[in-house]
């Protein structure tokens, strides 16, 4: 009698293994492109909600904004205030609106950087609103400060640029 060779014997019981666990792999593998997918989803409509929910109220608007008006200016005009926000315009504000404020700089890579000596304000005249175009931008081409500098900065540079404006 010949000896039996389990390992034959078993092969197609091992096959039918193997080949339930490469389906039951494909399965998984399925399965989690599904959630990845689901996940990508919401990730998308999360970014959408955050960008609506970051549009405030006293977002910049063109021809001005009702509520950002409404914002009283903290910081008094003072010598030190006007001063204070001459640097910070020279160092963040002067390349792209020039050293005076005419919007003759000459780092603007977009469009013309409005005059601030003139009478016409695109986004509104109050120091909310001058402060909301500084803190949050308006474009590509005048991105917001907020976070490279503080409010009180902010209130000094439309300190100064009011300044500017009654030259």
């Amino acid at each position: 009698m010949r000896p039996v060779n389990d390992t034959h014997r078993n092969a197609p019981a091992e096959d039918a293994e193997t080949a339930e666990e490469a389906e039951t792999a494909e399965e998984a593998e399925t399965a989690d492109k599904r959630v990845l997918c689901v996940l990508g989803g919401l990730c998308a409509c999360f970014a959408v909600v955050a960008s609506l929910v970051a549009q405030s109220s006293t977002a910049p608007k063109k021809g001005g904004n009702p509520e950002a008006a409404k914002i009283k200016n903290p910081v008094a005009a003072t010598p030190e205030s006007l001063s204070a926000g001459k640097r910070s315009y020279q160092r963040l504000c002067g390349k792209c609106h020039g050293p005076e404020g005419k919007g003759d700089g000459t780092a603007a890579t977009g469009a013309q950087p409005p005059d601030l000596t003139d009478a016409q304000w695109d986004f509104g005249s109050s120091d909310g609103e001058l402060f909301s175009v500084i803190h949050d931008g308006t474009s590509k081409d005048m991105e917001g400060y907020k976070d490279r500098m503080s409010d009180a900065e902010i209130w000094n540079v439309v300190n100064y640029v009011k300044s500017l404006a009654a030259k």
